[in-house]
């Protein structure tokens, strides 16, 4: 009666129902989804009852219904679409949104600053540390640019490195800012539909960072004096030459007369003292900016101060007289000698320390004869 080749090449389910509830046709598609229940010879007596609601309630099936006629009868026309696709959709959606929402939880949890830029360099997101930090209410931050919360230079520095993240893929640097060390780190994130962004995660290193600049700072002091030693010379002196080829600078290179004499007629326990009392002298009569006391070994110890040779001579004056004072005061004595120099264009600090003593040696020599 309700035979129908469209119907039977749906992929949904029908069912026809006459007013007895009794079922007058079946498509292909409902077939399948009953056969596992019912035989054909079954399928041809079927009645909408309570069992079969039960077997149709095990299906994702989302039903819907109308009342059609024929022959001057009404039938009810049930449609059984299959939802198990949309169902497992939605299941999927909602452990995503549940995932989402553990990671942005655990992500409020860290001290770090976490966010991330779309490809115009707008907040999309940023955790609650971040927002804590900028002092922002959050509604005021999403999809807006650093240019709009932070100040004209550091805006700019931040836009440099979103750059450098989007052309390279990442982005490190670490930076001194307000008293405090701070970690930053840029990552390029290419999403689906070609959009794209920056991951960005920073972090405050203050405490770790003092702690390797003290270790390097203990690694470049001379235990006895208090100065630099000769690892500082050989690295960071050496390097701060490298960089400043056109810089004037000036290098004195001083050794304690008879030093030799004072350690063993005297013992090396006054030689300590000594040397100890001249480095405290140095230490008071340089300028402390820009200029470094180096103890390059033994009783040999070398001052080298960003200026000229004219500037470099006062502070030897200051030297030599405050010398001249603690001799006279203290249980025993000293004198130095010392080779003054100043830099010539874009020298290397190997030759620059080799004319200074020369100098030096000729300065001893004089006072031999």
């Amino acid at each position: 009666m309700f035979e129908n080749l469209l119907l039977d090449n749906l992929t949904i389910g029908v069912l026809i129902l006459n007013q007895e509830f009794e079922v007058k046709y079946l498509n292909r598609y409902m077939k399948e989804i009953l056969k596992e229940y019912f035989n054909e010879i079954d399928l041809k007596y079927l009645k909408m009852n309570e069992a079969l609601k039960k077997r149709l309630a095990k299906f994702d099936l989302k039903v819907k219904q109308r009342e059609i006629k024929k022959d001057g009868e009404a039938y009810l026309f049930l449609e059984f679409h299959d939802v198990s696709d949309l169902k497992k959709l939605e299941k999927d959606l909602e452990e995503k949104s549940k995932s989402q929402n553990k990671l942005v939880a655990m992500l409020d949890t860290v001290q770090e600053f976490i966010f991330y830029l779309d490809s115009e360099g707008r907040l999309e997101y940023f955790n609650k540390a971040y927002a804590e930090y900028l002092n922002i209410p959050n509604n005021e931050l999403y999809g807006k640019k650093e240019i709009e919360f932070f100040p004209e230079a550091m805006a700019k520095k931040c836009l440099e490195n979103n750059e450098i993240a989007f052309e390279k893929g990442n982005f490190y640097e670490e930076e001194y800012l307000d008293g405090r060390w701070y970690q930053t780190f840029k990552s390029r994130v290419d999403l689906e539909n070609d959009e794209y962004g920056i991951l960005a995660m920073v972090k405050e290193i203050t405490e770790s960072k003092k702690r390797s600049l003290d270790l390097k700072e203990k690694a470049y002091k001379d235990i006895l004096t208090g100065t630099y030693n000769r690892n500082f010379y050989e690295e960071r002196l050496r390097s701060i030459f490298e960089e400043k080829t056109s810089s004037i600078f000036s290098m004195m290179l001083i050794d304690i007369d008879k030093f030799k004499e004072i350690n063993d007629s005297k013992g090396h326990d006054i030689g300590d003292l000594v040397l100890k009392r001249l480095a405290t002298i140095l230490k008071n009569s340089i300028r402390k900016n820009g200029d470094y006391i180096i103890r390059m070994g033994g009783d040999e110890l070398c001052i080298v101060i960003e200026s000229n040779l004219e500037d470099l001579k006062r502070v030897y004056q200051r030297v030599e007289s405050e010398i001249r004072k603690q001799n006279i005061t203290e249980e025993f004595s000293f004198e130095i000698s010392a080779g003054l120099v100043q830099r010539k264009s874009a020298e290397k600090l190997d030759a620059f320390y080799k004319r200074a003593d020369v100098e030096l040696y000729k300065i001893k020599k004089e006072k031999i004869n």
